[in-house]
């Protein structure tokens, strides 16, 4: 086996697409710092490099790692994970460098494409076909890409991810984490609850173009039915457990982030759209990644996860970014409220940087993302 520093970083998928989706978290921003006419396009790199470069490299680390434990198979072999690293950096250098569509679009699209290969292939072996739409779920992106779609399409298509997956991890590692209070709550997640905000807000993403005042009370609706699912978790009871907190308070940005993009489309409001997308992005994706990845980094002492004080200050930050850029949306496009979200979110997550480095060497604890470590 390869030694060197960087041996340890290829032994888990999540590792470097994890570094990658943090480092791209704290890089993309910069933009919005430079004088203008100085670097790329802002608001282009922006949202393009935060979605599909973040945002990709995040999905691909937890679907990558998530994998063998849906199919009792083998973990992602190291060279599939370099294969998978240098795809995810042409997509990068394609876009930087300007690369006409379609070519520029088909280059970014083959990180995707390859994931939902991989991911397919494995769960068509293994029989789990209940793992299936996940598995295709990295089609949406590759296609997005390919066809230089708008960007709203694909927030909300973050945001179907998060209540699916990150619902049920939410759900699943409180339900362990009360396991052992002997008067704790039951902690649940009612099919029709769960499902019923995932069917409203597939329908608002269908009725967006055609009918969009019909999307607009679909978004609230799954917002509240997404807020609701908060009791049936005992949220509350989160709050001794500072790494299940994290992810508890990072959920609350998903309904904020759906029933403000319902409002915005419906007149009167006075919601922008922007202010509503920014919910989501910086909201409920940036700190929802941030708490999941975060969590591979943590100390595990027994059968909890330690959040570290640099820890939780990068998740505060995180959240506290949201603010500045939502109060563009009701003071209109001040430079100083961009800026000052841009250099509170990068702090934020130049420190999850600094307490990740701990996961990149070393034996990988299985399960990655929970205490109940085994070798």
């Amino acid at each position: 086996m390869a030694r060197g520093p960087l041996a340890g970083l290829w032994l888990a998928p999540h590792r470097p697409l994890f570094l990658l989706a943090g480092l791209w978290a704290l890089l993309v921003p910069t933009v919005w710092l430079l004088p203008p006419g100085l670097g790329p396009e802002p608001l282009l790199w922006h949202r393009h490099e935060l979605l599909f470069g973040m945002g990709g490299a995040a999905l691909g680390g937890y679907l990558l790692t998530a994998v063998p434990a849906w199919t009792a198979g083998p973990r992602i072999a190291p060279a599939t994970t370099k294969v998978m690293v240098a795809l995810w950096l042409a997509g990068r250098v394609a876009f930087a460098c300007g690369a006409a569509l379609p070519l520029g679009g088909l280059i970014g699209a083959v990180y995707f494409l390859a994931l939902a290969g991989i991911l397919s292939a494995q769960v068509l072996r293994a029989g789990v076909w209940q793992r299936l739409p996940l598995a295709l779920a990295p089609l949406v992106p590759g296609w997005a890409q390919m066809h230089d779609l708008p960007g709203e399409g694909i927030v909300l298509f973050f945001a179907l991810l998060i209540g699916l997956i990150g619902g049920r991890a939410i759900a699943a590692f409180t339900r362990h984490a009360l396991a052992s209070h002997a008067k704790a709550p039951e902690v649940a997640d009612p099919p029709w609850l769960a499902g019923g905000a995932t069917l409203a807000l597939v329908l608002a993403m269908a009725a967006q173009a055609e009918a969009p005042r019909l999307a607009g009370p679909l978004l609230i609706a799954s917002g509240l039915m997404q807020l609701a699912r908060m009791v049936a978790w005992r949220s509350w009871r989160a709050v001794g457990y500072p790494a299940l907190l994290l992810l508890h308070l990072a959920w609350l940005w998903l309904p904020v982030g759906l029933v403000l993009a319902g409002a915005a489309r419906l007149p009167g409001t006075g919601v922008a759209p922007a202010t509503a997308l920014h919910a989501i992005t910086m909201g409920a994706m940036g700190s929802m990644m941030l708490a999941i990845m975060a969590r591979a980094g943590m100390v595990r002492q027994g059968t909890r996860l330690l959040v570290s004080p640099a820890l939780a200050l990068g998740c505060g930050l995180v959240h506290l970014s949201v603010l500045p850029r939502l109060l563009m949306g009701w003071s209109g496009a001040d430079p100083v409220l961009l800026r000052l979200a841009a250099l509170i979110w990068m702090a934020g997550w130049a420190l999850f940087l600094w307490q990740f480095r701990r996961a990149l060497q070393g034996p990988v604890p299985r399960p990655v993302l929970s205490a109940r470590s085994r070798a």
